[in-house]
């Protein structure tokens, strides 16, 4: 289910690398990317996954592929290159302000198909989507869980997002508990709904926001060597982030309070 757009709305050029003549606008967390498993349904954190902190982009979920630009990845006829130094995409690229700091792009939602430089010439639209199946069965088996606890249906549900075509993720293990099941749906709703305007949500209403949005924000960086090898160092990319508790809930305006003659009381620590 999802509506369109009366005109294409230029996702291209505030989201592509500064290297495609992009403004780079959206860059995703190293936070997110570690929560992408390995292909065969493991935590990089798993010693069991084979992970590679210095070849971290091989056998992941392929929502990452779908989702996520990163150093080396294919796009528009060239590999994006956020390496320094001299990477077309790196502080080195067209301009430094357009970098991104945190060493990745957003691939979700953009279309080759459309140019960048001067995307308002598209004769097209570009769909916006508000609700997906994905979406429903997900909140089926996080209400299911929480009810029952992981039945069947709670399964079933996850599994089909997992599994569908062009994806293609193991199913969950059998024998999780409820506070197991529960973990692995918030993660299945993290990488599935990643840039879908959930995650902002789903932090707040499962009360995790306080450990999840008080964490430093991470990035990559990508030093190319003089071998031409490129080493990967893990880094944070952006300080200063801090969520308190009163953050669970907006300021109520104060033309609203007044408007009930004060019956009404502000949040707490507002």
């Amino acid at each position: 289910m999802y509506t369109r757009n009366a005109s294409h709305f230029p996702l291209e050029i505030a989201s592509a690398p500064n290297g495609y003549g992009g403004w780079g606008g959206n860059t995703p967390l190293q936070n997110l990317v570690d929560d992408y498993e390995t292909m065969d349904g493991h935590k990089i954190d798993d010693p069991a996954s084979g992970y590679d902190p210095q070849n971290p982009y091989v056998n992941r979920d392929q929502r990452f592929y779908q989702s996520i630009l990163f150093n080396g990845a294919d796009y528009r006829g060239r590999k994006v290159e956020t390496f320094i130094p001299g990477g077309r995409d790196s502080k080195d690229g067209n301009e430094n302000w357009n970098t991104s700091k945190t060493g990745y792009l957003l691939l979700k939602f953009l279309n080759d198909a459309y140019p960048i430089d001067n995307p308002w010439e598209v004769a097209g639209f570009q769909p916006w989507i508000y609700m997906r199946y994905a979406e429903v069965l997900l909140n089926y088996a996080e209400a299911q869980n929480e009810a029952v606890g992981p039945d069947a249906t709670v399964y079933s549900a996850v599994n089909q997002v997992r599994q569908r075509t062009g994806i293609g993720m193991p199913a969950l293990p059998a024998g999780l508990s409820q506070e197991a099941m529960r973990e692995r749906i918030r993660n299945e709703r993290r990488i599935e709904l990643a840039f879908e305007e959930h995650r902002f949500y789903d932090v707040r209403r499962w009360k995790i926001a306080m450990q999840t949005e008080n964490e430093p924000a991470y990035g990559m960086e990508a030093v190319k060597q003089a071998d031409g090898s490129i080493e990967y160092a893990r880094k944070i990319a952006l300080t200063g982030r801090k969520f308190e508790e009163k953050h669970y809930w907006l300021p109520i305006p104060r033309a609203e309070i007044q408007a009930l003659n004060g019956k009404i009381q502000q949040n707490p620590g507002y």
